[in-house]
C-alpha cells in the first residue's frame, strides 16, 4: 500500500469533513470517462448511452459496464472524482481506470439507493473515498 496515497486520500476526507471544497465547486463540470457518467438528470441520451453497452472482456473483477450517477450532488460528487483521479494517477492506467471509476461509481450507486430520500453529501463523498482506500489496498 502507497503510503502517500493514503495519506492524500486522508486529507481529501478531511477537505470533505471541513466543507474545505465548496469553493471548488464554481467550475466543476459534471464527470465523465472510464463508462462513468455524473449527472443531476437522467435524460433519455443517457438512456441510449447505457443501453448500447458493447460486449467487454476483461480482466477487471467490477462487472464491465457503462454507469450512470444521478445524483442532486453531482458537482461535489464530479469534484471528488477530479481528485482522486489526481492521486491515484499513478495507480491507474489505460485498462484499470474502468476498475477503478467504475467500483467508486457503484459504491455512489450503493449509498443513492440505499438512501434515496436522506443523501447526505458528506456521507456519499466518504463512502466513495472508502472505496478509493480499498482500491489502493489491493
Amino acid at each position: 500500500m502507497d503510503d502517500k496515497i493514503l495519506n492524500e486520500v486522508r486529507n481529501l476526507e478531511s477537505i470533505i469533513v471541513n466543507k474545505s471544497y465548496s469553493q471548488s465547486l464554481k467550475n466543476i463540470k459534471d464527470f465523465g470517462g472510464a463508462d462513468v457518467i455524473i449527472c443531476n438528470q437522467f435524460t433519455k441520451e443517457l438512456e441510449k448511452w447505457v443501453d448500447s453497452q458493447p460486449t467487454v472482456i476483461s480482466i477487471q473483477t467490477t462487472i464491465p459496464r457503462r454507469r450512470v450517477v444521478v445524483t442532486e450532488f453531482s458537482k461535489e460528487l464530479s469534484w471528488l472524482f477530479y481528485e482522486l483521479k489526481k492521486i491515484f494517477s499513478s495507480r491507474i492506467d489505460y485498462i484499470s481506470k474502468y476498475e477503478f471509476y467504475g467500483s467508486l461509481a457503484d459504491s455512489a450507486i450503493s449509498y443513492i439507493s440505499k438512501n434515496a430520500d436522506n443523501q447526505i453529501v458528506d456521507d456519499l463523498l466518504l463512502t466513495v473515498t472508502n472505496k478509493a482506500k480499498e482500491f489502493e489496498s489491493n
